[in-house]
């Protein structure tokens, strides 16, 4: 050992703040370190090279050592069978190896050099050595190491308080449901005690036509949710905080619907391109839009043993089902106040929306309906209409309900929506490969009692098409039934555009 004055046994604890609660500054150690090490002979020891691309710590491998990086920049890498998913990136002042060298566990990410990059490398004695040589720094060294555990610490913290979070939004919106049914029945009791006309009671006799879709969506999705977030916690606490996860959920909350042709083309695809991955992966991944499937390909290996990229498709799904309880619940909420309105002889005023929204929504909660139905949309770039929401989306999903019944779930359905800018008219088309509508009941398909269902069928009345007539005629449009060349049957809506 050299003689000369040594700053890493004289400097102080305060070196890197006076406060009471330091700031461990990793650059600052990191120079003085390297400042040191021309007269130390057992830091000159400790020095250790790697070349870029060199692996330093394999997953799986027992670990006795400890690296402290000086230079360059070590890969964080979680192996599958043929490649590996970076998830994170180290730097200088940082610690590699940390978890293994201190418990005896196994290493659980691999770290790959990306740079050149020197390092210390320790085992326990040269560790214990080293602490000896230098009490002024260990203070220092042990205050790195300890707020690198914290971090760590703090990550999974707030992994479970964002899943205590949700599990606490999932059961309000079962409290809220239940209550929205309660709801519901005392607007009934109240219709039917109203001296109004007959049909009116009839529509309370087919809420159930009504309900039955959103709410047993919502129900998926809050079971869905409460099984699988547990998991996802648990398994996205063993890796970084990267935001992986996060923007997944995210993204999956804030998907827009995307029409069976389209989806089942982009599943070819993939099943050409990933051949070993499961259909449940591919379903999903085919459900991403390009933005997001580009962020997910980086992490695109075998289909087996990918932990990661499942924790990323799981996320994803989680967020299409949370996104569906917001919708599901939009549905009901509208459901109750279009009844309680009708039943006080006012309302609201309608806003001016855009109906393509309404239609895609319908489309994504009654998405179980259409597996087996290839959907074909097409949609102008502007279809505003002056409307009550709620009460558009129950026409839509009346309709393609009736059209998936008459299918019985397998077909053809199609969407589309133009507008007249000289009629100031905005026509919904809806079309079904069904065995279309006898010519003698086309008059009374929308009568409050008249079912196009036959026995035995999942609902009793056929006043779900009833509602969608009073629906349309109240936003000053009309509803025609057609048939289909080839087979089928056609509705046209139309509606006046806002102005």
């Amino acid at each position: 050992m050299s003689d000369k004055k040594n700053p890493l046994r004289e400097q102080s604890p305060n070196v890197i703040g006076a406060s009471a609660r330091p700031v461990y500054d990793k650059s600052n150690f990191v120079k003085t370190i390297k400042d040191e090490i021309p007269n130390s002979l057992l830091l000159k020891s400790l020095k250790k090279v790697f070349n870029e691309g060199e692996v330093m710590l394999s997953e799986k491998d027992v670990n006795d050592r400890l690296y402290i990086i000086l230079d360059g920049y070590v890969a964080q890498m979680k192996e599958d069978e043929d490649t590996g998913t970076q998830i994170g990136m180290h730097g200088p002042g940082d610690f590699i190896g940390l978890l293994s060298f201190q418990t005896g566990e196994p290493v659980f990410t691999t770290a790959k050099a990306s740079t050149k990059v020197i390092t210390l490398c320790f085992d326990h004695h040269s560790f214990e050595v080293f602490m000896n040589e230098y009490p002024q720094i260990s203070k220092t060294l042990q205050g790195l190491i300890f707020s690198n555990l914290a971090d760590r610490y703090r990550k999974v913290v707030m992994l479970h308080v964002e899943v205590a979070s949700l599990s606490r939004q999932l059961e309000e919106e079962r409290n809220h449901l239940k209550q929205t049914i309660r709801e519901l029945e005392r607007t009934r009791n109240a219709l039917i005690s109203q001296e109004k006309m007959a049909t009116l009671g009839e529509l309370t006799a087919g809420l159930a036509h009504e309900i039955n879709n959103p709410a047993s969506a919502l129900l998926r999705s809050v079971e869905y949710l409460s099984e699988n977030l547990p998991a996802m916690a648990e398994r996205a606490s063993a890796l970084p905080d990267t935001g992986l996860v996060r923007y997944f959920f995210e993204a999956g909350a804030q998907r827009e619907f995307t029409d069976t042709s389209t989806h089942r083309s982009r599943m070819k695809d993939l099943k050409t391109i990933y051949p070993d991955f499961p259909r449940t992966m591919l379903r999903t991944m085919a459900e991403m839009d390009t933005v997001v499937f580009e962020k997910l390909k980086s992490f695109l290996g075998s289909s087996k043993n990918q932990p990661l990229l499942q924790l990323l498709l799981d996320a994803y799904q989680s967020g299409i089902f949370l996104n569906g309880i917001k919708l599901s619940t939009s549905r009901i909420e509208y459901l109750v106040k279009s009844l309680k309105s009708y039943s006080r002889q006012g309302g609201k005023d309608p806003e001016v929306s855009d109906i393509r929204q309404g239609i895609r929504e319908t489309l994504q909660i009654i998405g179980n309906r259409l597996k087996d139905i290839k959907v074909e949309t097409e949609m102008e770039d502007v279809c505003l209409v002056n409307c009550f929401v709620g009460e558009l989306n129950q026409v839509w999903t009346n309709i393609i309900i009736n059209a998936c019944d008459a299918m019985e779930d397998k077909g053809a359905l199609g969407i589309s929506c133009k507008a007249d800018k000289e009629s100031g008219l905005i026509s919904i088309t809806i079309t079904d490969t069904g065995p279309g509508v006898p010519d003698k009941i086309k008059t009374r398909i929308f009568d409050s009692s008249f079912s196009t269902k036959t026995a035995g069928g999942d609902f009793g009345l056929g006043i779900g098409l009833a509602i969608t007539k009073t629906v349309v005629e109240k936003h000053h449009g009309s509803i025609e039934v057609k048939d289909r060349e080839g087979g089928g049957a056609i509705f046209v809506i139309t509606l006046p555009a806002a102005r």
